[in-house]
């Protein structure tokens, strides 16, 4: 590293020396208090566009007493006398915007956000999408990942019915890049080892705009093969502002409540210090109805079916503090953020086990948590005639269960009681020939009397459980811990414009990272000599809640045949009380003490450097040229533990990969006319493994019969990549676009699976990751957005916007004969939605369509597991009453559509469930 800022340092005053002769201008467009982006200015001959963060830098060829000039579409144009002083930078600092009258009088809301977005996608040297923060606040979603569902090619995967993993082009969200302010967030969720973040813990109201990038620059870290989703949060503002927002909803399946309320306060104390205060808490009931149907391995027989019924109360808190000073041609700033999601689940589970002739009643209590802290200090500084920017930054996030059944034995925790000798009846199939078990259900699919939507319980006609029969079967307790740091994130760039048509860009980046991960399922038996098992009969039991309407979607009523249930309180209070009258069964539970559970229990240590150099040529007429070349070194340590069995011995196992990954790239724009682009971008990015694939650790589960191992000698995916991309925007709310696009990926990584031997079990599935051959994604993207203007100037305020994105893909895997999809690749994604906007009411109807997709390879193509389509129906109206107060009404998932697993066929499901429809209405105040 020390070569690498040696050289930077070379460069750096080599390229001032050229540039000595001139001078450099440099400042900030603003309007109330906010940056604006796209904004064009110029001096002289010299004209460039603002950044996202509203700031601009020319370079002028003859220094003295000149003309600046600034102008947006959605602002007044303006002026200021400058004077240029040779070999020096001059910084004007922050200039403010006027909105146009008329804007105001003929925009409505939804029109005025989407325009701003346009407008940066218009402007910009590669390919780009933006939401502004107007965009956002204007649609019925609450977090971050929401937040993005609408923009073309962009998709997100749910939980719980809220949006959590971004995903571009289909491909696997682990494979794609969602930052803050330009960093990689670390990585904590309950079941996850990805490197992908979960930001359902990240509320909109904190982020100022989203750029989305389909095709990587060299000043952006490089590990993003679909493409890379930036969320820029709010800034102090260069004006005093008050913003309040307040919301009252209801979940429908859930039937409770739920409330946001969003404060914003900024202001500056005198010329050069500015501050930003935003806090944001949203809390609301949840429910979900869900079955699911277990299968043995890849056979299709269902062995139990499992009818849950969960309920829970999710607290999301947010914090944005920032401030900013301004120095002598440079300035500085800190930020402070805090995200976090609190999950109060509480959830009855009936299981049937067919191949076990017993019902199981499962009574199941957590509370998951979700935090992130982040804390960055940085600024920007004349250095010769360019502007040096650095940040220092630190990232903490963890996951963690809280005080349930209480604070010793924090866990997802799980009481299981057991009916024994039910005598299902009706299990097998018709079909002789297909070798069906008679000891399991199957779908008609399959030749047995079970619709997908209908699957029987199979309980004879007079059963019912008997609760001084259901004996106490034991405690679970299962735990996990994950707290992954970036401890050191320091960034340096150096941008200066060595001419009115070439500017340079140079950067360092260094990242030192950290994670601990921790795993363990525990299960308790009663101890018989304390005194007979418990059953339900000891307990003051209840009617389980909710359970009249569960599943009624179905068109099969579960609820009839649910036994009563423990409170969930009483049942952990019990736990709590009789401990000592519990002892481990040590052939069930998965700990590092037993040798199992290796693979999910590890330590990692990882550095990555990274170094670039970027020029921007806009010499030629109608050209954009920006090209460069990025090169990222990643160290990773993981340490692990291997358990060898013949011996019943435990000890440390370690793994090491070092390698440089050389990221070119170039970006070519021609504007055939102010309003029309054709782009055409040539990258190489890549996907470094993740976290669970790469620990040296094993997990072997018992009731699946399945090893699970890691590879830490995997190396990353890498990807060329192709776009081509031409636009046409029209109106200040138009746009017509269409581009394809194709990537070439090296070293996909899949399971690879095979039969083998593990503690004295035969015919273990035993699934490790390995490289696969070369592998290939491509598709089309389609944009139009329009009034219907075109067709009476009476339909101006009526509109319409949609997108679709297509997509295919090929990789082998050896164990299969023929070519398979890409795991996770959606074949279509779109959005469509219809809105009318004035300067007083906005409407919009919007639709959100996600393909099938294969989640994980079977044997064959009947026994790939794949997650269904997803289509989500929403609705958002706001109000204007005034300048300062706008009401507004959101809806989501208006027609209730469900999530859906199935094995190789829909009619074969492994997981469906429901979430009902949520509103909210509310009022924002900016003062």
């Amino acid at each position: 590293m020390d070569k690498v800022k040696h050289a930077l340092l070379i460069a750096t005053g080599l390229y001032s020396g050229i540039a000595s002769a001139s001078s450099t201008v440099t400042g900030t467009l603003t309007h109330n208090g906010l940056p604006i982006s796209g904004a064009t200015v110029s001096i002289a001959d010299a004209t460039t566009q603002t950044q996202a963060d509203g700031q601009f830098l020319l370079n002028v060829a003859q220094p003295g007493s000149l003309t600046l000039h600034w102008s947006h579409p959605q602002y007044v144009s303006s002026t200021q006398s400058v004077t240029a002083i040779e070999g020096q930078m001059v910084n004007v600092g922050a200039l403010s915007l006027t909105e146009m009258p008329e804007r105001i009088q003929v925009l409505g809301n939804i029109t005025r956000g989407e325009a701003s977005s346009l407008l940066l996608q218009k402007q910009a040297k590669s390919i780009k999408n933006w939401v502004s923060a107007d965009g956002i606040g204007k649609l019925p979603d609450r977090n971050a990942a929401e937040a993005v569902a609408r923009i073309p090619g962009v998709s997100i995967e749910r939980d719980q019915g809220e949006g959590r993993f971004v995903a571009i082009r289909g491909l696997p969200s682990q494979w794609n890049s969602a930052t803050i302010n330009g960093d990689r967030l670390p990585t904590a969720e309950e079941e996850t080892t990805s490197r992908a973040t979960a930001f359902d813990f990240f509320p909109s109201e904190l982020i100022e705009y989203v750029e989305v990038s389909k095709a990587l620059t060299p000043d952006m870290e490089g590990d993003a093969i679909g493409g890379s989703v930036n969320f820029i949060t709010k800034n102090a503002p260069t004006e005093r502002m008050l913003s309040v927002s307040a919301g009252y909803g209801d979940a429908e399946q859930a039937q409770d409540n739920a409330y946001n309320v969003n404060l914003l306060f900024g202001d500056r104390i005198g010329d050069r210090f500015g501050y930003l205060i935003n806090g944001t808490v949203w809390e609301r009931g949840w429910g979900t109805d869900n079955y699911e149907p277990r299968r043995g391995g890849d056979s299709k027989g269902i062995k139990r079916l499992e009818l849950r019924d969960y309920t829970g109360e999710r607290t999301t808190y947010g914090v944005n503090v920032s401030a900013e000073y301004e120095l002598d041609g440079s300035s500085v700033y800190a930020r402070y953020l805090y995200g976090t999601l609190e999950d109060d689940e509480r959830h009855f589970k009936h299981r049937y086990r067919f191949d076990k002739d017993r019902v199981e009643l499962q009574h199941i209590h957590n509370e998951l948590i979700t935090e992130m802290h982040s804390a960055e200090i940085g600024g920007d500084w004349e250095f010769g005639d360019g502007l040096l920017d650095w940040k220092l930054a630190t990232y903490v996030n963890e996951f963690r269960y809280g005080d349930v059944p209480n604070g010793q034995d924090n866990s997802y925790f799980v009481a299981r009681f057991d009916q024994t000798d039910v005598g299902y009846q009706g299990l097998g199939c018709s079909d002789a020939s297909f070798g069906c078990a008679d000891n399991l259900a199957y779908n008609t699919i399959d030749g047995g009397s079970d619709p997908w939507d209908a699957i029987s319980t199979h309980l004879p006609s007079d059963f019912a459980m008997v609760p001084s029969q259901t004996k106490l079967k034991y405690i679970e307790l299962y735990k996990i811990h994950v707290e992954e740091k970036d401890k050191l994130v320091a960034q340096l760039n150096y941008r200066q414009p060595l001419s009115d048509q070439l500017e340079l860009k140079l950067g360092l980046k260094y990242r030192d990272k950290e994670r601990r991960a921790r795993y363990a399922d525990e299960f308790y038996t009663w101890d018989e000599s304390k005194g007979p098992t418990p059953t339900l009969a000891d307990f003051a039991l209840i009617d389980q809640p909710g359970r009249s309407d569960f599943l009624d979607q179905l068109d099969i009523d579960y609820s009839t045949q649910f036994s009563q249930v423990v409170p969930l309180d009483v049942i952990a209070d019990f736990w709590t009380q009789n401990r000592d009258n519990f002892v481990l069964d040590t052939d069930e539970s998965i700990s590092i003490n037993l040798g199992r559970g290796l693979g999910r229990n590890f330590d990692l240590n990882e550095t990555h450097q990274s170094v670039y150099g970027m020029l921007t040529y806009e010499g030629w007429d109608n050209w954009i040229v920006l090209g460069g070349v990025r090169a990222t070194r990643t160290d990773t340590e993981v340490h692990g533990y291997a358990y060898q069995a013949d011996t019943q011995t435990l000890s440390r196992a370690t793994g090491n990969k070092d390698y440089w990954s050389i990221l070119p790239s170039l970006h070519l724009t021609y504007q055939f006319s102010d309003d029309t682009n054709f782009r055409l971008a040539l990258t190489r990015s890549f996907a470094r493994p993740d976290f669970g694939q790469i620990s040296p650790g094993t997990t072997y589960s018992e009731a699946d019969n399945e090893l699970v191992g890691g590879n830490p000698d995997l190396d990353p995916t890498y990807a060329n990549n192709i776009d081509l991309l031409f636009e046409h925007f029209f109106d200040e709310v138009g746009v017509f676009a269409a581009g394809v696009f194709y990537k070439d990926i090296q070293d996909p990584i899949f399971t690879s699976t095979r039969k083998g031997e593990y503690l004295g079990q035969t015919g273990v599935t035993i699934m490790r990751p390995d490289n696969g051959d070369d592998a290939w994604l491509a598709g089309m993207e389609l944009t139009y957005n329009s009034s219907f203007e075109f067709l009476s100037p009476a339909l101006s305020h009526f509109g319409f916007m949609t997108n679709a994105t297509i997509t295919d893909s090929q990789m082998t895997i050896p164990e299969r004969d023929k070519k398979v999809n890409i795991p996770r690749q959606a074949d279509l994604l779109y959005n469509a939605s219809l809105y009318f906007d004035n300067k007083t009411a906005s409407v919009r109807l919007a639709y959100n369509f996600k393909d099938e997709y294969i989640e994980e390879h079977g044997s064959s193509d009947a026994t790939d597991r794949y997650y269904g389509e997803y289509a989500s129906l929403d609705f958002s109206a706001t109000y204007q009453i005034n300048d300062a107060i706008l009401l507004y009404l959101e809806a989501n998932n208006l027609t209730d559509e469900p999530l859906h697993y199935y094995l190789g066929d829909e009619d074969r499901p492994l997981q469906v469930e429901y979430y009902g429809a949520k509103a909210m209405v509310g009022f924002k105040g900016n003062f």
